[in-house]
């Protein structure tokens, strides 16, 4: 693979980050919803909404169960917290998510939304009626295990499965070799007409006919929450209009070069929150007002 033609890069990330004019407000740069949380993962959209608020998101709301929507409501005052009946996402928050996902820019999905039998029922009801309402969705964690046998329910979605999501989803084992990662990636993304991000070391992103592979990152952001914080940039990117491709690889990109970042000043011993405190630093060098 080529250098330029196949890595994402800083160009990718300014094909996706939106000047600043003076006049501009917080619905210019999007509208993105978060569904996810349970009585098991309360801290999973917390991370996320915050790691798009930090990427520059205009507003940013969670709907999760009232099992966990005080604990999410409770870590930062920053985001606005829908609580939805019940401990876990269920079929009978349908009536107050079709109001939400109506007027969002953009729909994360998956988030801490755990595997319950009620969750598994709501899931494919949630991304059916965001596509009826034509909104971007990415899809992540549990939520992708839960589509596994509904394949059809992805077409357009971005998909950022780690190595076992996508074993569940592909029945493929994610090969070591990068030609063979690509190679599998860039199959599953042709085969549901969707954009898989594989996570890993050398993630990479396809929508089956495209391909960028991402270098930035390191192994200190092996631990919990930071497919959630990666989940986060990218939807910021989709609400804010992006193509969902490119917002994908400028995602990878992005989450990578924070991950760096943290690691300059604590070495491998960080933490998801690190990365979201890192994001503003990495993306000011974007920062364009009044398109100049």
């Amino acid at each position: 693979m080529r250098e330029g033609n196949s890595y994402s890069s800083a160009a990718d990330v300014k094909r996706v980050v939106k000047w600043r004019h003076r006049e501009s407000s917080k619905r210019d740069f999007g509208y993105l919803l978060i569904v996810g949380g349970s009585e098991v993962y309360s801290g999973a959209p917390a991370l996320a909404g915050m790691a798009a608020l930090r990427t520059g998101a205009g507003l940013v709301a969670l709907a999760t169960p009232t099992s966990v929507a005080l604990a999410v409501r409770a870590y930062s005052p920053n985001l606005i917290v829908h609580p939805l009946p019940g401990n876990n996402v269920s079929i009978e928050c349908m009536d107050g998510l079709s109001k939400l996902v109506k007027s969002c820019d953009a729909l994360v999905l998956g988030p801490g939304i755990g595997f319950t039998p009620e969750t598994k029922e709501a899931v494919p009801a949630i991304v059916e009626m965001t596509a009826r309402h034509q909104k971007p969705i990415l899809i992540d964690a549990d939520a992708i295990r839960i589509l596994t046998e509904k394949k059809q329910l992805l077409r357009d979605a971005v998909l950022t499965p780690h190595v076992g999501e996508f074993r569940a989803m592909s029945g493929i084992e994610v090969p070591k070799g990068q030609s063979e990662r690509v190679r599998v990636c860039m199959k599953l993304a042709l085969q549901c007409s969707c954009i898989v991000l594989l996570k890993g070391y050398h993630t990479v992103v396809s929508d089956g006919r495209q391909v960028k592979v991402n270098r930035t990152g390191n192994p200190g952001m092996a631990v919990g929450g930071m497919g959630d914080v990666l989940s986060g940039i990218i939807g910021a990117f989709l609400a804010q209009g992006a193509d969902r491709f490119l917002s994908a690889v400028a995602g990878a990109y992005v989450h990578g070069l924070a991950g760096d970042l943290v690691r300059k000043h604590k070495g491998f011993n960080m933490v998801a929150p690190d990365l979201i405190e890192a994001l503003p630093d990495v993306l000011r060098v974007y920062d364009r007002e009044n398109g100049r």
